[in-house]
């Protein structure tokens, strides 16, 4: 008789009995162990709850893996969650179900498994999976023209439909786990600076770490070109999920052998946990997607989504509306804070610094909402106006008599970027208000100077050309490079108040400092020293022969009317539009 003819009869036997649940492993065992064939007893949702010794050969997983989670062509990633289904469907129609389904084995790669199902009458309803091996082990072309999910051909793991649809899987069971989503750093640079062969080397290396940190029950995929998830089950807690977040940081930080260089990665970690964040799996993919942009944004390797994360990005999407109805109404104001001349003893320049005050809220302060026009592009439109702002107030100051006066002014890299290569976007606007260019400091940031385009330096250029000044602003708090100063021609340099909190007290910090000083002077630049509070600082600074001071020494930034009284105070204008000699008070 053949195969095929005695493990029917053998199945119609058992259909037509009932084996208590306690016999289960003992009838797989030993009813089919002659025939060479893998068995396998699922409930109606697909969750295994006995295997026999062939079929834990067959796919490479011991039983204690594959008890109580789902049928391995459940969660292969290849197929649908309506395949139980159509197999439900076809037992009930005609008694047992037979067919060929790809699965995975435990090493990754594909199996093609000749299934027979039927019904098993236990103490309980449950599915009989007779399982061999078909001839055929490799995916078939039509099936992959179909568009069926394969693992990733670069490392092995599961690609992102296979592990979205793992994930789906395990959303079902309602079982607790933790989703971990990384996010490689400025990966394409890997492959612009060596090439391509060596940011796949990377990828295969993090690859097998993350398989071998994570051991053989956790689900790892390649969700993107240089993206990772992880589904680590049983975690339940914050802690816990922290603590994976640093082993896998770990692992990625470690140095990687990649011929004969040493290169190292760098990443964002974001996390969740199922059920507590999210109703269905896209909901979950969403928040971890949520904690993710919260990590890049505040700069952090590790962030866990939480409900008040949620709160927060919904406070931040009002303000992001509030603030772009503040520009289109002029609500942003500007304050002037004055620049002290240390040779003259009198104001020489005001910094103009954006300030908004909301109906409902209040104050808010600049480190809030100034980041959050760059994130959400509305920094352009913000800077035009107050730009403008700032020439009619100039205007203003020089009809009163205040003609040696100069505004500095803040412009984000987002705006020097755009900016037209001959400057002409803001020296039009200096135009229309019939201001000389040489009354407007432009304040810019030294992480510019990190990207290295020609294009910046044209900017520059044609702006110090046209007569403007050019200020590195909080020089020395980035990426700071005294070779900057050598290659891009600067008119002023502002340091910043972390330089002089301790000074003249603290003996390294006032080394430093007079060392900057000295190399901004030799190189031909004048300084602004940020941040002076107190007397012995501005007596130190001057001391240095340094130009500028700007400080709460000298006033708090201050709005239009505050500053008249000011001006008024330490500049006082006659009527001939000349100001009277200035008061000695801050002339150290």
């Amino acid at each position: 008789m053949r195969l095929q003819q005695q493990v029917m009869k053998m199945i119609r036997r058992w259909q037509g009995g009932a084996m208590p649940s306690v016999h289960i492993d003992q009838t797989l065992e030993g009813g089919l162990a002659k025939y060479g064939i893998g068995a396998v007893l699922c409930d109606e949702q697909g969750t295994i709850r006995a295997v026999n010794h062939h079929f834990e050969a067959l796919c490479g997983f011991n039983r204690s893996e594959l008890v109580g989670r789902p049928a391995p062509a459940l969660r292969s990633g290849i197929y649908t969650s309506t395949l139980l289904d159509s197999v439900l469907a076809g037992i009930e129609q005609h008694g047992l179900w037979q067919g060929r389904l790809y699965s995975r084995h435990k090493s990754g790669r594909l199996l093609a498994e000749q299934l027979t199902i039927c019904r098993y009458q236990a103490a309980e309803s449950l599915l009989l999976c007779l399982v061999g091996l078909s001839q055929q082990e490799q995916m078939p072309a039509q099936l992959e023209q179909q568009g069926v999910r394969m693992l990733d051909p670069l490392t092995g793991l599961l690609d992102r439909p296979g592990f979205y649809a793992e994930l789906e899987q395990c959303c079902s069971h309602g079982m607790p786990f933790g989703l971990l989503s990384l996010d490689l750093k400025n990966f394409c640079q890997i492959n612009t600076q060596f090439d391509h062969h060596t940011g796949d080397v990377l990828l295969q290396q993090l690859a097998e770490r993350l398989r071998l940190l994570v051991g053989s029950r956790e689900l790892i995929g390649r969700v993107g070109g240089d993206g990772f998830a992880l589904l680590l089950p049983g975690l339940s807690s914050e802690s816990q999920l922290q603590e994976w977040s640093e082993q896998v940081l770990r692992e990625l930080h470690r140095a990687f052998d990649v011929g004969p260089r040493k290169l190292r990665l760098s990443g964002t970690l974001a996390g969740a946990l199922w059920p507590r964040d999210g109703d269905d799996h896209h909901q979950l993919l969403r928040h971890a997607d949520v904690a993710l942009f919260e990590a890049r944004r505040q700069q952090r390797d590790y962030f866990c989504f939480s409900a008040q994360m949620l709160d927060r990005i919904a406070h931040r999407e009002r303000m992001q509306k509030e603030l772009m109805d503040a520009i289109s109404k002029n609500e942003i104001e500007l304050a002037y804070q004055p620049i002290w001349d240390n040779r003259l003893g009198r104001v020489a320049k005001l910094e103009a610094l954006a300030r908004w005050t909301h109906r409902e809220w209040g104050v808010i302060s600049p480190v809030e909402f100034i980041p959050l026009a760059e994130q959400s592009g509305l920094i352009q439109a913000m800077g035009e106006k107050l730009l403008a702002r700032a020439c009619q107030d100039l205007k203003q100051l020089q009809a009163m008599g205040y003609d040696w006066l100069q505004i500095s002014i803040n412009r984000s890299t987002l705006e020097f970027n755009t900016l037209n290569p001959d400057g002409r976007d803001w020296l039009d606007v200096l135009h229309q208000h019939e201001l000389a260019p040489s009354s407007f400091i432009f304040e810019i940031t030294e992480s510019i100077f990190m990207e290295g385009h020609e294009d910046h330096l044209q900017r520059i250029r044609a702006l110090r050309s046209a007569g403007c000044l050019i200020a590195i602003d909080d020089f020395g708090t980035g990426f700071s490079a005294l070779n900057y100063l050598r290659l891009y021609p600067m008119d002023l340099v502002k340091i910043d108040r972390s330089f002089v909190q301790q000074i003249p007290g603290h003996t390294q910090d006032r080394l430093l400092l007079k060392g900057l000083i000295d190399i901004v002077h030799n190189l031909g630049m004048q300084l602004v020293v940020e941040g002076i509070e107190r007397e012995e600082q501005q007596a130190f600074i001057c001391s240095q022969g340094c130009a500028y001071t700007q400080g709460f020494l000298f006033s708090k930034p201050l709005a239009w009317a505050d500053l008249m009284s000011y001006l008024r105070h330490h500049h006082p204008v006659v009527e001939t539009g000349q100001a009277c000699e200035p008061t000695p008070m801050l002339a150290i």
